[in-house]
């Protein structure tokens, strides 16, 4: 005989359901209650053992303050045979315990209400053996308030601590793992048990770096690769085949419009790039054959912007993946699982490193979309490093802060060049100047560590400018510490053409600054008095 009793919205009320399909409505016991037509005597008799039991549990759990949002029972029981009359041998009450409860306190609420208030218990304990089981379901709501905040689990979240007990986690640089005996080995490579092989495919330090990035992404599943770069190749081939076709922002990575426009149609597959904040372009461009969407948001370096949302409903719509390289904003700003991206890329070297010590890259989704990355990335070996993992997981620790500091230097900056009459423009997302403000707003936390100017003087006079920097850095790098300046047309960008170049708003006088964290007086008077030494003959 088996029953089962759902909690009403009242939390006071149950419906009950016999094994015909027939319902009744009930509170703590059936003689209280009201109808019970189509219910057998004994069925009414284990509907009242179960929603006593259920009342007194629940009101045990409100006053240890468990926060309970449903509560489903389940009563099977068997009856003694050749009995007058009837009475039951064994009765089984599961209890399914929805929300944020504590295990210890359920089992204490249980045991107090077997133990000193069910009075129906009491009765039925005499003629038969009665069990209690319960699960408890976390809901959606109390997963998201249980999982920590950005910065905790940038610092908390550490692969399992050694015999050695040590504070902060060590660096295993291996090559490969051991195998207690041969049938672990079978097992470990059938996938059917769990366990390190060979660094190329797993390794401690990886394991921690991609897992805080999943938590701070917000998504299932992740892999590290040795660069971005490869970390954007891996989250684009494995995924198309040819004929396939591909749509992308012309607004992206120099090196990454390379694969795209160079690499891919060696393969057989075919691309369609559209500027990137045309969302109509976007849908013309989307084929039969098109498998996947390709932003960078912010770009690089025209800090254009994609409506993520938008795009994220368009590939949804022709059931195509949507693929974001988040490397710009990091997950701090800006986290494209929100809009429905599939795929999330990092250059870990940038602001995830932050120092401009190690090279690394990640891709980030669902757990089934990855898996397609990760047996990519496994034969094809663009594997992490133990260190580089090592360096990056420490320096996940300090995102945050120093996102923050970032992001209000390159504010200060971007607020003293719109004024200085050698400058033509500014484009910062964080100022109310830039096209694409409010969108820029909407989706990320802060206007980022990157800005962008167009100096009076074209191509020469940008490169004068950056030979008369006294503090700031030269180098092919971003998200830094230190602050850095680029040319993009002489250096990242140089080997498009100028068409290439124009689509993607890299103009002859384009400045890019990455904001690092000295203060902001120096970085200030070094980008002034650059502009001052540079204004000579042009």
């Amino acid at each position: 005989m088996n029953i089962e009793l759902n909690l009403k919205n009242d939390k006071f009320h149950f419906e009950v359901t016999n094994q015909q399909g027939n319902t009744m409505q009930m509170d703590a016991s059936p003689a209280i209650g009201g109808e019970n037509k189509g219910f057998r005597p004994m069925e009414t008799l284990l509907a009242g053992l179960g929603g006593c039991s259920a009342i007194d549990v629940l009101s045990i759990l409100k006053k240890q303050r468990q926060e309970v949002e449903d509560v489903n029972i389940r009563i099977s029981a068997t009856r003694k045979e050749n009995e007058m009359p009837a009475i039951f041998e064994t009765i089984n009450i599961h209890f399914i315990v929805s929300g944020k409860v504590d295990e210890e306190k359920l089992k204490k609420a249980i045991n107090l209400t077997t133990e000193k208030y069910c009075s129906v218990y009491h009765i039925m304990k005499e003629t038969a053996k009665i069990f209690y089981t319960y699960e408890i379901k976390i809901t959606e709501q109390a997963k998201k308030e249980n999982v920590p905040r950005f910065e905790t689990a940038a610092i908390r979240t550490q692969i399992p601590r050694t015999q050695q007990k040590e504070h902060s986690a060590p660096i295993y640089m291996t090559s490969s793992f051991i195998f207690d005996d041969a049938e672990e080995g079978r097992a470990i490579f059938a996938n059917e048990q769990e366990g390190n092989i060979y660094t190329r495919f797993t390794n401690p330090n990886t394991d921690e770096f991609v897992n805080k990035m999943c938590l701070l992404e917000g998504t299932e599943a992740g892999i590290a690769t040795a660069s971005g770069m490869s970390a954007i190749f891996a989250s684009i081939l494995p995924y198309l085949k040819v004929g396939d076709h591909i749509v992308a922002s012309r607004s992206l990575f120099g090196n990454t419009l390379r694969i795209i426009c160079e690499q891919l149609p060696k393969w057989g597959i075919s691309y369609t790039l559209v500027p990137i904040d045309d969302l109509q372009a976007w849908e013309n461009a989307v084929q039969l054959n098109t498998k996947m969407l390709l932003v960078e948001s912010p770009s690089n370096p025209a800090l254009d912007f994609a409506d993520l949302a938008a795009l994220g409903r368009l590939a949804r719509a022709h059931g195509i993946l949507f693929n974001v390289d988040n490397c710009f904003a990091t997950p701090f700003l800006q986290q494209p699982l929100k809009y429905g991206a599939d795929l999330i890329v990092h250059s870990a070297t940038k602001w995830i490193d932050g120092q401009g010590r190690v090279l690394g890259g990640v891709i980030l989704g669902k757990k089934d979309i990855i898996e397609t990355a990760y047996n990519f990335t496994r034969s094809t070996g663009p594997a992490m490093s133990p260190f580089n993992a090592w360096v990056l997981s420490k320096s996940l620790e300090t995102l945050a802060v120093r996102m923050e500091r970032h992001c209000e230097n390159a504010r200060m900056l971007a607020l003293f060049l719109e004024h200085h009459p050698e400058i033509d423009s500014v484009k910062y997302p964080g100022l109310s100047t830039h096209p694409q403000y409010e969108l820029a707003k909407s989706q990320m936390r802060l206007g980022g560590g990157m800005l962008t100017c167009i100096v009076k003087g074209g191509v020469e006079r940008g490169q004068r400018f950056l030979d008369n920097l006294n503090m700031m850095s030269l180098t092919a790098n971003l998200g830094d510490t230190r602050s850095i300046a680029t040319h993009p047309a002489s250096t990242t960008h140089s080997k498009l053409s100028a068409e290439q170049r124009e689509a993607a708003g890299i103009y002859p006088g384009l400045l890019r600054f990455s904001l690092g964290l000295e203060h902001i007086d120096d970085i200030i008077a070094d980008v002034a008095q650059a502009l001052e030494k540079s204004t000579k003959i042009y």
